[in-house]
């Protein structure tokens, strides 16, 4: 049996994946800063980040690691104290991670780490490919450092993927289950000009990214985790509001830029900028989405 040791397993994406995974031909070890314990045949290891402490020494081979850590993007309002959590929860994990790792006799076969497309430039007319330059805002510095922890697993040995993972569409968690109650409510219309692109994936095919990884060893480098069909802001609001059965408003209704920034401050960037990112690369290696459109991602999500 191989086993797979995960980080950020309690978050959305780790949740989702390790519910798709059969563990009786998997062992599936997550990190986690509660009590190490077994729970439904998952195995959680106390682990602290911030003071080094992980010990992997219980495991007796790790086959694949999948990195998931980090503080949410839009947990808080972005405080000079929350922007360095978002930073250091990510590049604390993954160099303690890497630190024991390399003390293995026997390394994994394989790490996947989780990035983000706001690496890329805001608000462009042309896709962006996983060749193209950073932006030069918050977010893009955050990636290209946690990116570069994640590639030191390769100096190991270890085949390494990295996966900049765009706007997750899940009714579990994520933008999906924050806009819900406020479409239930008749109120969801679009944000800014509403002209700002969005690059989403369902959260099964984001899953089905991380499994096909770990069969495939064409993988390896970076990927944008992204659906091949961006869509507006403007755009997504209809088809949320199509499925859930809401009117959709005349489109001089819209939330204006300036009430967002008062009330989200630096964070408002999140959905008044917009990222147009290209899933070329994933799909030359043979990746073949569930959903590629929207409207089709939504309505499976709602179809209940």
């Amino acid at each position: 049996m191989k086993s797979i040791l995960i980080t950020g397993g309690t978050g959305l994406i780790g949740k989702s994946f390790i519910k798709s995974i059969d563990n009786s031909n998997y062992g599936i070890y997550v990190l986690t800063r509660s009590n190490t314990r077994v729970e439904e045949g998952v195995n959680y290891i106390n682990w602290d980040p911030e003071n080094g402490q992980l010990d992997l020494t219980r495991i007796k081979q790790i086959n694949y690691v999948i990195n998931l850590a980090g503080a949410s993007i839009d947990g808080s309002r972005w405080t000079k104290n929350y922007k360095n959590k978002i930073l250091y929860s990510r590049i604390n994990s993954t160099k303690l991670l890497f630190k024991k790792i390399k003390e293995l006799n026997n390394k994994p076969e394989l790490y996947i780490g989780a990035s983000a497309t706001g690496y890329y430039k805001k608000n462009t007319i042309f896709q962006q490919d996983e060749k193209d330059h950073r932006g030069k805002d918050f977010l893009s510095n955050v990636v290209e450092k946690w990116e570069k922890e994640s590639l030191e697993f390769k100096k190991l040995g270890i085949r390494t993927a990295i996966f900049r993972i765009g706007l997750v569409l899940s009714e579990k968690g994520g933008v999906l289950k924050k806009l819900y109650p406020i479409f239930k409510f008749f109120l969801g219309v679009p944000i800014g000009n509403g002209k700002q692109t969005i690059s989403w994936i369902h959260i099964k095919d984001l899953i089905d990214m991380i499994k096909e990884c770990m069969i495939k060893k064409e993988y390896s480098g970076v990927y944008n985790a992204v659906a091949p069909n961006v869509i507006t802001n403007e755009k997504f609001t209809h088809e949320l509001s199509n499925v859930l059965n809401r009117p959709s408003y005349p489109k001089f209704l819209k939330a204006p830029s300036f009430f967002i920034k008062l009330l989200f401050g630096e964070l408002s960037s999140l959905v008044l900028n917009g990222l147009n990112v290209s899933s070329k690369k994933i799909q030359t290696v043979g990746f073949k989405y569930s959903y590629e459109s929207v409207s089709s991602a939504l309505k499976n999500i709602y179809s209940n």
